[in-house]
């Protein structure tokens, strides 16, 4: 147990590194100072367990400062955001990422040329490229690639140039001219798994059709990215994704036959030699991810162990495992894979054994003992462990998928049974069928059904209503607390009955801990709902989307209109999560009031997450983002009419939407209720505001939602002067440069309310039909 707090002490000591940038030296004379007072102290345990902790804290942020990327002329980093074109020579490190318009290339670069007509000058560093699709690229080809390199970019809710770095990754080259100079140029060990890797999944493609033979690419050989991209959500949706990609789980399958064969063929400890030996190239073949490095470390110290005789720990082994991958390779401890598996792993030693002993003590009580223990051990396994390894990920879980995956708990159980079957009959097919094809075909027919059986039962239960619950950003803060609140918990269920007396609480068994745990949720969702409901109000929310704009519209009666989305999905996404009721996600209308991509494109999305009522359509066809829309809305069956002007929507209990004006930008929209009205003008065609119509909307109105962010090309001063206004709402993102509202829209709206949700965030506008109350997500300028 000493080994996994220290390791833990390591871990700290990375992310100090990495998150304090100091000298190596600086780190290292903290670690000798540490030293230097654990021997002094060494009488006083306390004390001295403490200053060993701060050693080891010490030399992992020393790992992690010896760990930064090299800086210089030689690095090739350095190159990174010139202008002009660089040509750079290196060999291919990694099974070509092969995607629909493109091959993903990851070079370990050893020259550039940094001008036409300049020597070769070596440098160091790895690049990713984006080569040609319809060549064919190898694993130790030696290429010469010409293009722009860049830093790896940041996006709004992932970083790239973080999820490469921590591949050892820190440039990036698009739209590469790629020629191929030699083959074959790896270390031969590495040169000959990956070149079977490769015909490995070329049989794989031949004994089974797809989806079914992209399911088992991924599971048998890591290589995830022929998976389709429907069958790829469905298992992100139902928390089953570690099935598809080469995890713990399923080394731990393969180490078992490994162990299983090996043994009787040679021995236990012969046997175990062997199937260590064995693992490690398997953990070679299919990639070394941080999962499976994880595992391959865990199994080889058990393996070890059971070659010398001896016990092992299993908080030791995953803190020696943690220990070495971080000592490798400290930016392994930032892979969300390396997260994701020391935390199952950790809910698996924690939770497992106790998990399974109550419920043989529960089965007990209801039957025989033999008979308890024969379903106990498959119910535990399939049931019990999933929900202790997702207990413990849970939190991580959120925070960087954003989501909750109730069908998980169904879906696991449901389908891991299938997983030993499918991988050994899988596994084997595609041994023999890499000798000769039509020797494998046979075992292939027996292994399709349950890589069938698999697919359909996740795409079943991403099918449900609540398969998924989008719960948008989640602050860190937020994380920690959750997993203070388990170890809370975890710890006080750990402590002697007469320990609880202390805390005086009453000493619930396991059945009243689980009707005040079924109340307490009861309570929860019962409270969610109650206030989810209709107040007989109007409410228009402007949405803080960014770029764009995004009106939710919920009538008196409680149904919803949604007018455009803004140009981040992820954005709207979380915006109507954070709105519509949690177990009625329903919008009754999309209404889009432009077709125009900036406005819109974050719908696409948003129509697979919710389901749509109808659609009304307003302006002429648009781009990329409208075609998606329309072909995603026509899929699901969602009816689409085309907006006119005179149309109106019941949005119910007397609230009203009716399409003023449709022109080429879009269309101006009214919602009024009792003696409420506003103007949507987010579609505003400068020339509506000149025709007949514009009468109709050229009277005073309660609030206007401006078009364009206030843009006084699309607000004339007249027409804003004629509507007076008493609030008026700009949607702008964050930093935007425009300069908008423009000056002349702040003169003509001087005196009244002006809300922009680049400084106020969301921005809600709630009536009964005569009064109106304004909220706002924050303060700000007006």
């Amino acid at each position: 147990m000493a080994l996994f707090w220290l390791a833990l002490g390591w871990l700290a000591g990375i992310a100090a590194g990495q998150e304090t940038p100091q000298p190596v030296g600086a780190w290292l004379a903290f670690a000798g100072a540490a030293l230097l007072a654990a021997v002094l102290f060494r009488r006083l345990t306390a004390l001295r367990w403490a200053f060993l902790g701060l050693l080891v804290v010490g030399l992992g942020a020393a790992r992690s400062a010896a760990a930064q990327p090299p800086s210089g002329p030689q690095s090739l980093a350095s190159f990174n955001g010139r202008s002009g074109n660089l040509v750079l020579e290196g060999v291919v490190i990694e099974t070509p990422d092969v995607r629909d318009t493109y091959v993903g290339l990851r070079i370990d670069v050893d020259r550039v040329q940094p001008d036409p007509g300049q020597p070769l000058m070596p440098v160091r560093g790895r690049v990713l490229v984006y080569a040609a699709r319809l060549e064919t690229w190898a694993f130790g080809d030696r290429v010469q690639a010409a293009g722009r390199i860049e830093t790896p970019p940041v996006f709004e809710t992932f970083s790239y140039r973080d999820y490469l770095a921590g591949q050892g990754i820190h440039s990036l080259m698009r739209e590469a001219v790629v020629t191929r100079l030699a083959s074959r140029q790896a270390t031969p060990l590495l040169q000959a798994l990956f070149d079977y890797r490769a015909r490995a999944l070329r049989v794989v493609y031949r004994l089974f059709p797809d989806p079914e033979a992209s399911l088992l690419a991924g599971i048998l050989l890591g290589i995830e990215t022929g998976i389709p991209s429907d069958v790829r959500l469905a298992f992100d949706r139902t928390g089953t994704s570690h099935i598809i990609a080469i995890s713990g789980f399923n080394l731990t399958l393969v180490g078992g036959m490994f162990v299983g064969v090996f043994g009787r063929w040679l021995g236990p400890r012969r046997g175990a030699v062997a199937a260590g030996m064995a693992i490690a190239v398997y953990t070679l073949l299919v990639g070394a991810d941080p999962p499976v490095v994880r595992a391959a470390i865990m199994a080889g110290i058990g393996l070890l162990a059971r070659r010398l005789g001896r016990q092992t720990d299993a908080f030791a082994s995953l803190g020696a495992a943690a220990w070495v991958m971080t000592a490798a390779r400290p930016a392994a401890l930032w892979d969300v894979g390396f997260q994701l598996s020391f935390a199952a792993t950790l809910g698996l030693i924690v939770y497992a054994a106790p998990l399974q002993q109550a419920l043989l003590r529960l089965l007990g009580r209801r039957m025989d003992s033999r008979l308890a223990e024969q379903l106990g051990g498959p119910l535990a396994e399939f049931g019990l462990f999933t929900l202790a390894a997702q207990a413990m990920t849970l939190p991580l879980m959120i925070y960087y998928f954003q989501r909750l995956s109730p069908a998980s708990l169904i879906a696991n159980p449901v389908i891991l049974p299938a997983q030993p079957a499918l991988m050994g009959l899988g596994g084997l097919a595609v041994l023999l069928g890499s000798i000769w094809p039509p020797l494998g075909q046979p075992l292939a027919w027996a292994a399709w059904p349950f890589a069938a059986f698999t697919i359909r039962v996740v795409e079943w239960f991403a099918s449900w209503p609540m398969a998924w619950i989008p719960l948008g950003r989640t602050a860190l803060p937020l994380v920690a607390g959750l997993y203070l609140i388990l170890f809370g918990a975890t710890a006080l269920a750990a402590l002697p009955a007469d320990r609880w007396a202390r805390w005086r609480l009453p000493a619930f068994h396991a059945p009243a801990w689980i009707v005040w745990t079924g109340l307490g949720a009861a309570a929860v969702l019962t409270w969610a709902q109650a206030l989810a409901l209709p107040d007989g109000r109007l409410h228009l929310t402007a949405l803080e989307v960014g770029r764009g704009e995004a009106v939710l519209i919920e009538s008196p009666t409680g149904r919803f209109a949604l007018v455009n989305g803004g140009a981040s999905a992820i954005a709207l996404s979380e915006g109507l999560g954070r709105r519509l009721p949690p177990f009625a996600r329903r919008i009754d209308w999309l209404i889009l009031a432009s077709t125009d991509d900036e406005r819109i494109g974050g719908i696409p999305d948003v129509v697979e997450r919710f389901p749509m009522g109808g659609a009304l359509i307003g302006g002429p066809p648009g781009g990329a983002a409208y075609r998606r829309v329309v072909e995603r809305l026509t899929t699901s069956g969602c009816p689409i009419v085309d907006a006119l002007p005179g149309q109106t929507l019941d949005l119910g209990g007397g609230a009203e939407l009716e399409v003023l004006a449709v022109g080429e930008r879009g269309a101006i929209l009214q919602v009024t209720y009792g003696g409420f009205r506003a103007l949507l003008a987010g579609g505003a065609d400068p020339s509506a505001f000149d025709g007949p119509s514009s009468r109709r909307f050229a009277a005073p109105v309660t609030a206007v939602f401006l078009a364009d962010g206030g843009d006084a090309a699309v607000n004339p001063t007249a027409w804003l002067a004629a509507v007076q206004p008493r609030v008026a709402i700009a949607s702008l993102a964050a930093g935007d440069r425009r300069g908008l509202p423009s000056p002349e829209t702040l003169l003509t709206l001087a005196g009244r309310t002006l809300l922009r949700t680049d400084r106020n965030g969301w921005i809600e506008l709630i009536t009964d039909g005569e009064s109106l109350w304004v909220e706002v997500e924050r303060s700000g300028d007006s």
